[in-house]
């Protein structure tokens, strides 16, 4: 029964274990900011049906592999040391494996197959709009949270803001479906619709980090509709985020407010260090410090928080942050976690998938070049708005990191020869 194959117009066929990966797949796209608990129950679903069906591994699954595998491995390793840690910290860096393992069977999905998957972005977009305006106009739905910053119940205002604005970007570079080629301006409008649906969703929370993830859409999205040289495009995407930056902050509206607050917080930090920047300032020095004195091994997997306090009742760090569970610094985090090879971990997470998509990016066949700057979009959004806060401690923003990172990866993979979907 698993092996009966179904057809649906003239797209590959595929096996009903093929569809029982490829739903859970699309859920993904549509629930991981939409619905509580979506992220991890779509990615146990792919997880299980993806080891019905592993492809033909090559050098670049493995090395995707490890790099997502390894968080896992050495949060395994300090529990099996003995350091100070629970095994709840598993938790988070399980994602990334769980996703890891789920790329195999992934490579075994037709390629058009897979970019269709990707569609349901759309629905996660307009989704995380729904809960920005929901939560900010109903006080049913801010759950007990400041009302004015938009979230969707289980992902802070802050990841909230900035992955928002990633789904929107992510609608935006979506190439038109063969089958809709007749209404490509039809289409086009939809992404576009799309686009604003999830840059509203992150107006609706507020987030300062948002505007990191416009920059770097900006750039990707001019570098893929333009096929300019790239200084070409740096000089484009700079006008245009100019441009942009200037429309949106020379009226009165929530994001400009959070902009000349966190600029009013890095002016008078030297006066006073109880604001949200002054308080990064102090969080950053403190993680430094912390791995500067415990260079080989860190403090263990969500170490930061108690090394803190003891550091304060020692006199030796501001009572200030005594409430932080992180650093608010991706990089550092992992420093203060594992030492030195934490920061090489964190560096890898991005770089690997990095250098990944970097290569694909001058690919002809439309699925593979949304792939490729899909992909390298959301490791470069990842990076940036990992310097200022931590993501990777929190199951499902790890499990969507994982899971954007491998199904990007498995289009580029898959071997599938079939005319291209689009």
């Amino acid at each position: 029964m698993l092996m009966r194959k179904f057809s649906v117009g003239n797209m590959p066929e595929l096996t009903l274990r093929q569809w029982l990966l490829l739903l859970p797949t699309a859920g993904f796209f549509a629930a991981s900011m939409t619905m509580k608990g979506g992220a991890n129950l779509f990615l146990y679903l792919m997880f299980l049906a993806a080891l019905c069906q592993l492809g033909k591994p090559t050098r670049w699954h493995w090395r995707i592999f490890a790099v997502l595998s390894a968080p896992l491995l050495l949060a395994g390793l300090q529990i099996m040391f003995g350091m100070p840690v629970s095994l709840h910290v598993l938790d988070a860096p399980s994602r990334f494996f769980l996703a890891a393992l789920a790329l195999f069977g992934l490579t075994s999905l037709p390629r058009q197959w897979l970019l269709t998957t990707c569609y349901a972005t759309i629905i996660g977009a307009f989704g995380v709009m729904t809960w920005g305006y929901l939560s900010t106009h109903y006080a049913h739905y801010a759950w007990g949270v400041d009302p004015s910053r938009g979230w969707n119940g289980f992902s802070n205002p802050i990841p909230f803001g900035s992955f928002s604005a990633l789904l929107g970007f992510l609608v935006f570079l979506l190439p038109v479906p063969i089958t809709l080629r007749r209404f490509a301006v039809g289409f086009s409008v939809i992404k576009t619709v799309g686009l604003a649906a999830g840059l509203m969703g992150a107006y609706y929370s507020g987030s300062r980090a948002a505007l990191l993830v416009m920059m770097a859409g900006i750039f990707i999205a001019i570098a893929y509709y333009s096929r300019w040289p790239l200084r070409k495009v740096a000089v484009m995407s700079l006008l245009c985020i100019s441009i942009s930056s200037v429309l949106l902050l020379s009226g009165q509206n929530k994001i400009s407010n959070r902009v000349h607050e966190g600029i009013n917080d890095i002016a008078v930090s030297g006066q006073n260090q109880n604001t949200s920047m002054g308080l990064r300032l102090l969080m950053w020095q403190t993680a430094a410090n912390i791995i500067l004195e415990h260079p080989m091994l860190g403090v263990g997997k969500e170490g930061y928080y108690e090394e803190v306090h003891r550091r304060i009742k020692q006199g030796r760090a501001s009572s200030l942050i005594s409430t932080a569970p992180h650093p608010h610094n991706e990089i550092l985090n992992m420093g203060v976690e594992m030492g030195l090879p934490g920061i090489v971990l964190a560096l890898a997470l991005y770089c690997v998938p990095g250098a990944f998509f970097a290569g694909a990016l001058t690919a002809s066949m439309p699925a593979r070049r949304f792939a490729a700057h899909a992909g390298l979009l959301t490791v470069v959004v990842f990076f940036l708005i990992g310097l200022m806060d931590t993501y990777f401690w929190i199951v499902s923003q790890t499990a969507l990191y994982g899971v954007l990172i491998c199904v990007f990866a498995a289009i580029l993979l898959s071997s599938d020869r079939a005319e291209e979907m689009a």
